[in-house]
């Protein structure tokens, strides 16, 4: 695996704060003997609305078990990669340059143990698209709103709406030439109190003026909301919940008192987590934190939900260390993140900077991750990094028996032509330790 300057800042931030030991795995790759063929297709898209476009030039690079390179490819004017995947192959990379935040970052995607098959669209994010999204700055007049419910907080399209704060207007843009509907919840500030949600058709209104939300838009038995029993195994959490729509993701809350309530009236796919972040320790060079998710759709409002966290940030912090350690000392690093294996299908470390190149591995549980090889051009991405971050982190969908089945199902979602996902997708935990040079 590459390494310099960022790597040992990494190892500096982890000493004093994590353990050490001495842990093994074997690499779970199996190349096959029979010659067959990788394929996928590469993209550029928009972060505002669904604009893409195919991008040629991608670097597909295919690496030996050993992680030498085996051959270097490049995907095609359409953005398709159509490629040998021989006996001696066994890990892939892909690689393309993504514009996010008015800079420009190479993005490095490693799947170690990899397999011939059809891996899916590979999206590169590129903000420059945007122009070619339809937006529109919309007003909405809240003071009809806040005046009858002066004790909730109002949510529209997952963002905090407030007109004494200066902050009634909402970004909105098309998808497939028209505006998703604007979903808004009414979210009380105290226990006890009953919340409301309305989503609001635009496209047939005048946006070039504000939009007045009247209370009237709240009324009904159906807008309000259905208090949901939800039991966690800690005390320091939070709650979110959002709806799976024909719009992709809506009808993001977070919930302050703990105290979830849905809409299923208006929203029939919802889904709720709880979420955890513990700071686990600082020095002079940067710090250290561990976050967690546990989610689960809910298909009975009725019955609890259960959400237990994972709570293994001791083991997580451990073996980090130590694998970080390992890979600074040169060579591959043997790993085993299997004490998540009730749950979780897959680990990733993602390692970079911003405005340079982030470079993200992923693979089994357990296994081995070698120094893995890459092209001069995506070496000298790294030069110049001066404030590295690193995070490790560990997944799992419970609708899913394993990575195999995880890297299928990804697949066959990237190529989907809708915004719905999957219900394999629901159930999902994760855990992360992230470290952050200063």
């Amino acid at each position: 695996m590459g390494k310099g300057c960022y790597a040992s800042a990494l190892v500096l931030l982890l000493g004093g704060c994590g353990g050490s030991g001495d842990s093994s795995g074997g690499d779970s790759g199996d190349s096959g003997t029979t010659p067959a063929r990788l394929v996928m297709d590469v993209q550029s898209v928009a972060s505002k609305c669904n604009v893409k476009e195919k991008m040629a030039g991608a670097d597909v690079i295919i690496h030996r078990q050993d992680g030498h390179i085996l051959g270097t490819y490049k995907s095609d004017g359409q953005g398709h990669v159509d490629i040998p995947w021989t006996s001696e192959a066994s890990h892939l990379t892909v690689a393309a340059k993504e514009f996010r935040n008015g800079q420009s970052t190479w993005s490095i995607r490693t799947d170690l143990a990899a397999k011939a098959g059809d891996y899916g669209i590979y999206a590169f994010t590129d903000e420059n698209l945007n122009s070619q999204c339809d937006c529109s700055d919309v007003n909405f007049d809240l003071s009809e709103i806040e005046a009858v419910y002066s004790d909730y907080q109002l949510y529209g399209n997952n963002s905090f709406l407030d007109s004494h704060s200066n902050n009634s207007s909402l970004r909105l843009c098309k998808q497939d030439d028209k505006f998703a509907p604007v979903n808004m919840v009414l979210v009380p500030s105290q226990s006890g109190v009953t919340a409301y949600a309305a989503s609001i058709e635009i496209n047939t209104l005048d946006l070039s003026q504000a939009v007045p939300i009247s209370s009237s838009e709240f009324e009904g038995t159906h807008h309000e909301g259905t208090p949901l029993n939800v039991d966690v195994n800690t005390n320091d959490y939070s709650l979110r919940s959002y709806s799976e729509t024909e719009f992709g993701r809506q009808n993001w809350v977070e919930w302050p008192t703990k105290e979830v309530q849905l809409f299923p009236a208006i929203f029939d796919r919802n889904l709720v987590y709880a979420s955890q972040w513990i700071a686990l320790g600082a020095n002079e060079a940067g710090y250290i934190n561990y976050s967690a998710i546990t989610r689960r759709a809910v298909t009975d409002p009725s019955k609890s939900l259960s959400l237990n966290l994972p709570l293994n940030e001791n083991q997580m912090l451990d073996e980090t260390t130590r694998l970080i350690t390992t890979i600074n000392n040169g060579g591959s690093a043997n790993y085993d993140y299997s004490f998540n294996n009730a749950h979780m299908q897959a680990m990733q470390i993602t390692i970079g900077q911003d405005g340079y190149a982030n470079w993200a591995i992923s693979a089994s549980l357990k296994g081995s991750i070698p120094d893995l090889d890459l092209p001069i051009h995506l070496q000298t991405a790294f030069d110049g990094i001066t404030i590295p971050m690193m995070s490790l982190y560990v997944w799992g969908y419970e609708g899913m028996t394993g990575l195999y089945d995880f890297r299928a199902e990804l697949s066959k979602s990237s190529r989907s032509t809708g915004n719905i996902r999957s219900a394999k997708f629901d159930n999902y935990n994760y855990e992360a330790i992230t470290i952050f040079a200063n």
